[in-house]
């Protein structure tokens, strides 16, 4: 039997962001930080609390990995493959990543949403 070829991550990139941007707008706009926040009930069911969305916000560092240009803060939302992130540059730029085995791209975040995002990790 023939295994398929998994689409290349540029292909895939778009429906990813648009789909976690969605879900973070929800509890952006909500109010929706902690588990505790009042909120409607079927919100709470669907999304987990921004606080809880992801694996960590963490630092790296420059050179950390072959070609990176400056230091970064990043919210890994996923891990493996595929594995995603947001990166807040010291520049301001904001950028999505899509990850999955050798393979990866990024789109830049535009003003309301990088906005947001820095927003939301205390840029």
């Amino acid at each position: 039997m023939e295994m398929r070829k998994e689409q290349k991550c540029e292909n895939r990139i778009n429906e990813h962001l648009e789909s976690r941007l969605e879900d973070i707008n929800k509890m952006y706009e909500a109010g929706y930080y902690m588990e505790d926040d009042k909120v409607s009930e079927d919100l709470k069911e669907e999304l987990p609390g921004l606080y809880n969305y992801g694996l960590c916000i963490d630092e790296v560092k420059a050179g950390t990995f072959k070609g990176q240009r400056e230091n970064y803060k990043r919210w890994q939302l996923g891990w493996g493959g595929p594995s995603d992130e947001f990166r807040i540059y010291e520049n301001g730029e904001v950028e999505y990543w899509f990850l999955d085995w050798f393979d990866g791209a990024s789109r830049e975040l535009n003003r309301r949403d990088a906005d947001m995002i820095k927003g939301i990790i205390n840029i």
